[in-house]
């Protein structure tokens, strides 16, 4: 009974199993419907001026309203001015390079889902020259829409360079000047002190423009410099975009000091950095020297030392050889030992040459002088014989 049960549980199991399978098989293979196109739709784009940076990047934004696919239709982007060269073409589904303005070729690109109805632009390497008015242009063939996205370039201009001069009235004033060139839109001059207190009383501003669109500004005011210790010139375009520059203003005798600015206390600050890099290098340099010099003496000294273990070994060596030949001889010879020092290699050679022998004293035995036995030194060479 328990086991048809356990069977009938695996093939209920089963056949549920294989119902869940073709279930949702048949749910992923039924197609969705399009969804279907409008016969008329908007665009948004954004309401006022998007700022972007030179050598920045930006995305112009552009979206069809209602969502849907636009992927069959043609997109395009152009500048106001220039009509019949399109920044971007998107026809054919795909993007047509040949029939575009050469200046934004290999920097321009869809960066939106054209599923979804995003038509934005995204423009890389921004220049000055980019400024101005773009258009977002999508046709159906049934319907059309544009809409235009201004496209505003700013440009940081230079550090301020801040100079005092005595004023010509005297009264212990100075004459405060701060300009700096380069920027677009026209940048706006503060001047602060010490406590960041913004001034205002008595600048003067003047402002020039050169034949690129870029803007030069000056500014100037009279301070006594009883009231702060130094003063700030900031030129900005935003809370992001802006350049400072200090000076130190005239002193109530009469003298000035020299401003300085943000470059200026870096570059002294590399200075100091580089001189105290060369100080420790020399440094390394003088004590890899001595701790060379050091080892070589080292090496000297253990390679005498050595010569001289070796040197008494030999000795001892050459002074048991004698002894040994002493004791050894039984016959009536005499010996002779010749022991020569050779200075150049520090070893010692021993000779040894057995020449006939009287008899001597004693038993008629043989007998070796006592002379044979010289006393061995690295000074010294002898050769003896024992006779009568």
């Amino acid at each position: 009974m328990d086991c048809r049960l356990r069977n009938t549980m695996v093939m209920l199991i089963f056949y549920a199993g294989l119902c869940i399978t073709l279930l949702s098989v048949a749910v992923l293979t039924v197609p969705i419907p399009a969804q279907p196109v409008p016969e008329t739709f908007n665009l948004t784009v954004p309401d006022g001026p998007i700022s972007s940076q030179s050598g920045s990047s930006v995305s112009l934004l552009c979206q069809v309203s209602p969502i849907f696919n636009i992927k069959p239709f043609e997109v395009q982007w152009y500048r106001s001015d220039d009509v019949n060269k399109p920044t971007l073409l998107y026809k054919d589904h795909k993007i047509q390079e040949a029939l575009m303005d050469p200046r934004f070729r290999g920097r321009v690109s869809l960066t939106g889902e054209l599923e979804r109805g995003d038509a934005s632009l995204r423009l890389e390497r921004v220049t000055l020259e980019d400024s101005g008015e773009f258009v977002c242009y999508i046709n159906s063939k049934k319907w059309y829409e544009k809409a235009r996205v201004v496209l505003a370039v700013s440009v940081i201009g230079s550090q301020p360079v801040i100079s005092v001069a005595e004023a010509r009235g005297g009264g212990g004033q100075g004459n405060v000047t701060c300009s700096s060139e380069g920027w677009t839109p026209q940048p706006k001059i503060t001047w602060r002190n010490k406590e960041g207190t913004e001034i205002t009383n008595g600048q003067e501003v003047q402002n020039t423009t050169d034949s690129q669109g870029l803007v030069s500004v000056s500014s100037w005011l009279l301070y006594s410099p009883s009231g702060s210790d130094w003063l700030s010139c900031i030129v900005s375009l935003s809370d992001e975009w802006k350049t400072e520059g200090r000076i130190l203003p005239v002193l109530p005798g009469g003298h000035s000091k020299e401003g300085f600015t943000v470059n200026q206390v870096l570059l002294v600050i590399m200075s100091v950095l580089s001189l105290v890099i060369i100080i420790c290098a020399l440094g390394f340099m003088w004590f890899m020297f001595k701790r060379k010099g050091f080892k070589c003496c080292s090496l000297k000294k253990i390679r005498k030392h050595k010569d001289q273990i070796e040197l008494g070994q030999n000795l001892t060596e050459a002074k048991r050889l004698i002894e040994d030949i002493t004791e050894q001889t039984t016959t009536k010879q005499t010996v002779t030992v010749i022991e020569d020092n050779l200075e150049c290699s520090h070893s010692w050679k021993t000779y040894i040459h057995l020449l006939p022998l009287h008899p001597g004293p004693g038993r008629g035995g043989s007998s070796l002088s006592r002379d044979a036995l010289t006393s061995l030194s690295p000074d010294t060479s002898s050769s003896s014989s024992g006779g009568t």
